[in-house]
């Protein structure tokens, strides 16, 4: 019969009670995703700011090429920019993994007024808006589109349907996420004035 000594049995218990070593796998670096990149406006006129919109996925940082503004890595974001000329611009981003991604886009600068979604005003405008527009005017089921707006001095606002507060600012961007096909109005007032622009976004 095979008798084991007291410090075997201790070693062979030891053992028994170490858990198995389990290596944990390291979450892999995952490359920049551009999920669109857009100008808010077809045109613009010289002197004129320009909206530029994008969006980013996984990525660490973002650069526009020529650095018109400057721009953080966001899902949703538009910047405002004033081009000299018609300009090539480019968006870069830095993926977790350290690759670069791009996409191009054109502002064309032109004489005239800028394009925009703006409809005739009322009798009674004093052109309190100057612009107001929609990045995208189609977006799918439960998606979303920015509506941007530029006033020409200090006016009462009120969006339909309600945005929410928007202040006091000359020039903002909000995000709607339209459930069904809807039109959106801006109505401004100031000084007994009034001017109101609107802009549908049609939901596919």
């Amino acid at each position: 019969m095979l008798t084991l000594s007291v410090a075997t049995l201790a070693l062979l218990a030891g053992c028994a009670s170490e858990k198995p070593t389990v290596e944990t796998a390291q979450p892999k670096p995952q490359p920049a995703k551009i999920l669109f990149f857009y100008p808010g406006q077809e045109s613009v006129s010289p002197g004129d700011q320009a909206q530029v919109c994008y969006g980013v996925e996984n990525a660490t940082s973002v650069r526009l090429e020529p650095p018109l503004a400057e721009i953080r890595p966001l899902s949703n974001k538009c910047v405002w920019l004033t081009p000299k000329a018609t300009t090539e611009l480019t968006l870069v981003a830095t993926g977790e993994d350290g690759v670069e991604v791009s996409e191009q886009l054109t502002v064309t600068v032109k004489a005239g007024s800028p394009a925009s979604t703006r409809v005739a005003p009322s009798v009674e405008s004093a052109g309190l808006i100057e612009t107001f527009t929609a990045t995208t005017t189609t977006v799918p089921s439960g998606g979303g589109a920015t509506i941007c707006y530029v006033l020409s001095g200090p006016a009462t606002l009120r969006m339909s349907p309600a945005q929410g507060d928007l202040g006091s600012d000359l020039k903002k961007c909000v995000l709607v996420r339209p459930k069904q096909t809807t039109t959106y109005t801006l109505r401004a007032t100031a000084g007994g004035s009034t001017d109101t622009a609107s802009v549908t976004i049609r939901v596919q």
